[in-house]
């Protein structure tokens, strides 16, 4: 196999075809550089034709670039030696989304989907030397609302025409996310010759397992180009073994099954080590190798168990026959224009997971099917991924031309991502089917348009294309209504979006909870980058921009002001605002987890964001972590401490994650702010491996007479003289706390080679302890942490500042 690599430099220009460009923008027309991988949005913005869409309110000044379609195009040389290949294809990895190829002047293939790989033969339209390649990119905003007129409109929640065009969804705008509709050559593109044939799509298959081996259904889709006898030789590496096999390659596909003596398993994150193997498999024609693929594989079986329970129906992962808490959040798209999403971007969000003891990622409906890059970080990390395939909130299309459409992107997308095992789950959507029977009590899923893709066509594809992990219909449902608290699984979207505050959080018993959050502002340096500082209060209409639920930003401010004192300046608000869902999400958090396997998993709205914004994130897409996030390294630890309020009042509670019971002992203590012990007692515990269990009941009769504004319970689980979990209970809001005089002592010194070591201390409780180095950004071991008067805590952090210039930056802010 040769390649021919088309990345790079490109030209391209706006064509004016539907007659809306204003005048102003005429320059748009002419003929100027492009790169590949690319969008026409970071092309059009690498020439200062539009400004920077992020910031300001600039989002409106560059709407007019969806309504043009585009042209790139580019001059190759194809040497001699290539043209003497049998078959020369052009492969194009992602093309947005309606694109007109020509190739020397003659028209290749059209295509109308985003999310797929395109293949076309086109040696009969190549030349030795100089050729042309040309895509004319129709409008997908204008060509969307043309469908929509064709076929009719459709209950959609956000645009109303996006649901006609296989594109990423959130590209016409959500409730988080700006709209800037795309275009563009956004993967890699390239011509590959062969010559004798070819294979593709390579599949393992897991048929059984044990201590002493595995086997493995090897497949692979043959084309041969002659009628000469092929063999298909496959290699399979890994572990302290290699086996290999030679088979006549004599169907279209070629299937080998091979036994891996002592096999490694694959485990999530947090229940072992994340082992993988290699198949490296060969078509040999008349002794010379004319195809090759190496497919990275892992051994793992997953099933979702759904059985009946005192609550009705469980919703259980299990992993090699080990029941899975699930502990992560849901993944959106990390930049609105994907390409610029870099491999380090990828690494430093997933590990990010990984660290807060994440151990599934949901892959959202309404971006795109993840780069290779995804998953493979994945894989390596043991973060399960739950795949949602590209539908989201609203009724699609049913006409045959569609489902033809959606028929080849299943095939597409279920073969390329197969042989991952990260991923456990394959979702047909997200909502769907919620929301259309919120707006049709009187209908049940299946009156839906498009309904057939999720119960039957997407299913269909699953099994015959993989059949190694369960496919749900869609996110949420459940028999009955489907968003139930029963069986299935759920979305929480009372607390905060109907304006119901976390506390709200205790009332619910979702048997998987794959979505529910709370919004706060991103960090001030995200936010800094797109703003002036004229705009930096917290209902600045720029900032209002930067939120885009509905009435955002008042729900920030009446949550601020359930919990905390109103902010004084901006930096209260930022501060305050990330305080309240860090909050939240341990409420939540920690209430699901007593709560284990009744509900089974929980996965918060949302890690990552793809612009600066207010939102549900964690981390912001400045790549800057906010109190949830350190909040949320607390409430998944494999160990957790918890409290919950009763009527003859509070409960401790312990979940032990782990695969090992738990032996120590528990230390509670009625205190002060001022550090004033009134009750204390230590307990031991013997918690078993995988299961929560309630402890004791601090009666209420023993805090009754004390001060509620000045008075708090902290617990700790403490092995070996090891504290490996704490947390606190307070009996009033932070904004009725009584005022604490006192400060926070720090003594910074160097740890390491470019390391540093904070140690701090202090005579008072300090809540909410946030540690910052002015003008820098550091990753700190730990931030936004409780501090109690009187014992010492030392965080550990990185900078390339001199000792001096961390100790004069140094900034720590509390409650």
């Amino acid at each position: 196999m040769k390649k021919l690599d088309l990345n790079g430099r490109w030209m391209f220009k706006g064509v004016d075809r539907y007659k809306k460009l204003p005048r102003i923008y005429r320059h748009a027309l002419r003929w100027m550089k492009a790169t590949v991988p690319g969008t026409v949005h970071t092309d059009l913005l690498s020439h200062k034709v539009i400004p920077d869409p992020f910031h300001g309110m600039n989002e409106h000044r560059v709407e007019w670039v969806e309504s043009l379609a585009w042209v790139y195009r580019r001059e190759f040389y194809v040497p001699e030696g290539f043209l003497s290949e049998e078959r020369i294809s052009l492969v194009a990895d992602g093309l947005d989304t309606f694109a007109a190829i020509r190739m020397n002047g003659k028209l290749v293939a059209k295509t109308e989907n985003m999310f797929i790989a395109h293949r076309f033969d086109v040696k009969k339209h190549l030349r030795r030397g100089k050729n042309r390649i040309e895509i004319m990119f129709d409008s997908p905003a204008i060509r969307s609302r043309i469908l929509e007129r064709q076929y009719g409109p459709l209950q959609v929640s956000h645009e109303h025409s996006r649901v006609y065009v296989r594109k990423a969804q959130y590209s016409f705008g959500w409730d988080w996310g700006p709209k800037l509709t795309t275009s563009g050559i956004w993967r890699n593109i390239y011509l590959e010759g062969d010559s004798g044939g070819r294979i593709s799509n390579p599949f393992v298959k897991l048929r059984s397992i044990n201590k002493k081996s595995a086997v493995v259904d090897v497949s692979v889709e043959v084309e041969k180009y002659t009628t000469a006898l092929y063999t298909l030789r496959v290699f399979v590496g890994g572990g302290n073994n290699g086996v290999e096999k030679i088979v006549p390659a004599t169907s279209p596909v070629t299937k080998v099954r091979i036994r891996i003596p002592e096999p490694d398993v694959w485990w999530p994150n947090g229940y072992g080590n994340q082992p993988m193997y290699t198949a490296l498999l060969s078509l040999v024609l008349d002794g010379h190798e004319v195809s090759q693929i190496e497919v990275p594989f892992a051994l793992r079986r997953v099933r979702l168990a759904q059985e009946a329970d005192s609550e009705g129906r469980s919703f259980v992962f299990e992993v090699n026959g080990r029941r899975i808490f699930c502990k992560g959040a849901d993944w959106i798209p990390a930049d609105s224009f994907i390409p610029r999403i870099s491999d380090d971007a990828y690494e430093f969000l997933l590990r990010s997971a990984r660290d807060a003891h994440m151990n599934m990622i949901r892959v959202w409906g309404g971006g795109f099917y993840e780069q290779d890059q995804f998953y493979k970080l994945c894989d390596r990390m043991g973060l399960m991924v739950w795949q949602d395939f590209m539908f989201a909130c609203g009724e699609y299309p049913r006409h045959p031309e569609f489902l033809r459409q959606v028929r080849a992107e299943a095939r597409s997308v279920i073969c390329r991502l197969r042989n991952h095992p990260s991923i456990v789950a394959w979702c047909g959507n997200n909502e769907c089917e919620w929301l259309f029977c919120t707006e049709n009590p009187d209908k049940n899923p299946d009156a839906m348009s498009g309904s057939v893709m999720y119960r039957s066509l997407l299913p269909q594809a699953c099994r015959k294309l993989d059949g190694t992990r369960p496919y749900w219909r869609s996110t949420p449902f459940g028999s009955g209504f489907p968003n139930s608290e029963t069986n299935g699984n759920h979305h929480q979207w009372h607390v905060w979006s109907h304006w119901k505050d976390y506390a709200e959080y205790e009332k619910d018993s979702g048997r998987f909870v794959t979505e529910f959050g709370f919004q706060s502002p991103a960090n001030r340096r995200t936010l800094e980058d797109v703003t002036t500082a004229a705009d930096r209060y917290p209902q600045s209409p720029v900032m209002e921009h930067h939120n885009k639920q509905t009435e955002g930003t008042e729900r920030l401010l009446r949550f601020q002001s359930a919990h905390y004192t109103l902010p004084g300046d901006f930096d209260d608000f930022i501060y305050k605002g990330q305080l309240v869902q860090a909050d939240a999400l341990k409420t939540a958090v920690e209430h699901w987890r007593r709560r284990k396997f009744k509900t089974a998993g929980s996965l918060f709205w949302q890690l990552n964001d793809c612009w600066p914004v207010s939102s549900w994130s964690v981390i912001d897409s400045g790549l800057r972590p906010k109190a949830a996030y350190y909040a949320a390294r607390r409430f998944f630890s494999p160990l957790l401490v918890s409290f919950k309020r009763v009527n003859a009042g509070v409960e401790c509670w312990i979940t032990n994650d782990r695969l090992s019971p738990f032996k120590g002992v528990v230390n509670l203590s009625l205190q002060s702010f001022g550090g004033r012990v009134s009750w204390t007692t230590s307990l031991p515990v013997h918690i078993p491996p995988n299961r929560s269990r309630k402890i004791v009941r601090v009666p209420g009769i023993v805090y009754k007479n004390l001060n509620p504004r000045n008075t708090y319970l902290v617990g700790g689980i403490v092995r070996g003289g090891i504290t490996e979990s704490e947390n606190r209970f307070f009996f009033s809001e932070p904004k009725h706390w009584e005022k604490r005089s006192g400060t926070i002592r720090t003594k910074v010194v160097r740890s390491g080679k470019g390391g540093y070591a904070v140690t701090l201390w202090s005579g008072i409780f300090c809540k909410g302890v946030r540690l910052e180095i002015d003008g820098e950004d550091v990753w700190f071991d730990d931030n936004y942490f409780d501090l109690d008067p009187g014992v010492k805590k030392r965080i550990v952090f990185e900078s390339a500042l001199q000792l001096r210039d961390v100790r004069k930056r140094f900034c720590v802010r509390w409650i």
